[in-house]
């Protein structure tokens, strides 16, 4: 299921068996748009008054899931070749659909709609898979019940969750909330209900989180700023207001798919890639300060404000300590990056671990079994892990992604360099976010004895 492929079968009918060939990577390559930008600009369309045209969508299951949601709840979509239109309802104008919301494995899309909902008249419900339907929900549905929200839920707070908007009960309460974890999904949600509030709504996350929703939010005329504190605490201040105003977007590059590409070129001798029209942003780009920091032959070629093209040279990389301080920054990228530690000299520690064991999966699990299970000596101890990098990856077991696109895509790369075959259960999972991996790594194939 794909906003501009009608049928998911032209890309792999039996993604089980599919695995990388362990060739040299090499040339030049477009990674797909940014998802968390993509996920946003969509529910942007359907609260802003007018049309929203979007380029560059990231074209997956997950965006396809919160594309279909924001239709249910009334906006319209025209797509023309590669640019999707939306025209929008306006804030809190949402229907309520006539049966439930199905989101698949997209939690940023379902926190954010709950959200959304949360600060309208609308009821809605929402359901995920399996995997989704696993994820935590009770860090939004606090702060957004405060906000006048009414919620129907099962005992253990996961999907399917039923949400009666606060317009139904009377009005959006504006609210000052203190979130326990920096998490750019539950601010997102607060503030997406927020724009609804009568007043002023005030968010503090203990560091600073992914930012999207708040540019965007800004470019459509809402009043809304950020202050860090000494300690690095990190204050967003909104205000409700009647009405967005549409702004076109171009949806650029995705630095965590960028990551997994560039990984592989790192640990895959003779390799050399560029990575072209990569999202800018020095936080979403941490991942490769890391790399670098680890010897990685890694050169960031600035094209404008929000593009960037990333040269990759295969390199002996040489492990390190990455603080909890860098663990928001490397949410999605510590399971790519322990391939990378796998492989490297010495001992890899990296401290703070906590979130993600309330990912897709529990990934800290993933990192630690799934790579004990390919000969990789690994400890941990509370959040934290050391990773004792080795020449040789022995190989030779099963994984089980747990349908996590990341577990998936990270132990295909490493299979990339292991003594033998590493068998990938789960591949479909990567449909949800990087649509086109295993196409885009045969473009960039070369067999090893060709030089």
């Amino acid at each position: 299921m794909f906003i501009f492929k009608k049928k998911s079968k032209m890309l792999f009918n039996n993604l089980d068996k599919v695995s990388l060939n362990k060739n040299i990577l090499n040339g030049n390559c477009y990674i797909p748009g940014d998802k968390s930008i993509s996920q946003r600009a969509i529910i942007m369309g359907l609260i802003s008054i007018g049309t929203t045209k979007i380029e560059g969508v990231l074209d997956s299951e997950d965006v396809y899931h919160t594309l279909k949601a924001v239709e249910s709840l009334g906006a319209r979509i025209k797509i023309t070749k590669n640019i999707l239109n939306i025209v929008g309802v306006g804030l809190g104008n949402y229907k309520s659909p006539n049966k439930p919301i199905y989101m698949g494995n997209s939690g940023t899309g379902t926190r954010l709609l709950i959200g959304l909902v949360a600060g309208s008249n609308a009821k809605v419900t929402f359901y995920g898979d399996s995997s989704l339907s696993k994820r935590p929900m009770e860090r939004i549905i606090r702060p957004l019940a405060r906000m006048g929200a009414k919620f129907i839920f099962n005992d253990n707070i996961r999907l399917p969750i039923t949400v009666i908007g606060a317009g139904k009960r009377g009005f959006t309460f504006p609210i000052k909330y203190n979130i326990s974890v920096s998490s750019a999904q539950v601010k997102s949600a607060i503030l997406l209900a927020a724009l609804t509030a009568r007043g002023k709504s005030s968010i503090t996350e203990p560091s600073v989180s992914r930012n999207y929703t708040e540019k965007m939010l800004k470019e459509r005329g809402v009043h809304i700023n950020n202050s860090i504190n000494k300690s690095g605490k990190n204050k967003i201040n909104i205000s409700g207001l009647p009405f967005l105003k549409n702004c076109d977007i171009n949806v650029p590059g995705d630095p965590s798919s960028a990551a997994f590409i560039g990984i592989a070129c790192l640990i895959t001798k003779g390799s050399k890639i560029i990575i072209k029209n990569v999202l800018n942003d020095p936080f979403r780009l941490k991942i490769f300060k890391i790399l670098k920091k680890m010897k990685g032959n890694i050169k960031i070629i600035k094209k404008n404000k929000y593009l960037c093209d990333i040269i990759i040279q295969y390199s002996k990389l040489k492990n390190i300590t990455v603080e909890k301080k860098d663990s928001t920054a490397l949410i999605d990228e510590y399971l790519i990056l322990s391939i990378a530690a796998a492989s490297g000299k010495g001992i890899m520690k990296m401290k703070g671990l906590e979130e993600l064991r309330y990912k897709e999966s529990d990934r800290f699990l993933a990192i630690k079994e799934g790579l004990i299970k390919c000969g990789v000596k690994v400890n941990s101890k509370g959040n934290d892990m050391e990773i004792f990098g080795s020449n040789l990856i022995k190989g030779g077991c099963v994984i089980n992604a747990e349908q996590d696109h990341r577990v998936a895509m990270s132990f295909n790369i490493l299979n990339l360099i292991s003594e033998e075959p590493i068998k990938i259960l789960g591949n479909k999972a990567i449909l949800t976010s990087f649509p086109n991996f295993f196409e885009l790594f045969k473009k960039l194939g070369k067999k090893k004895n060709n030089g």
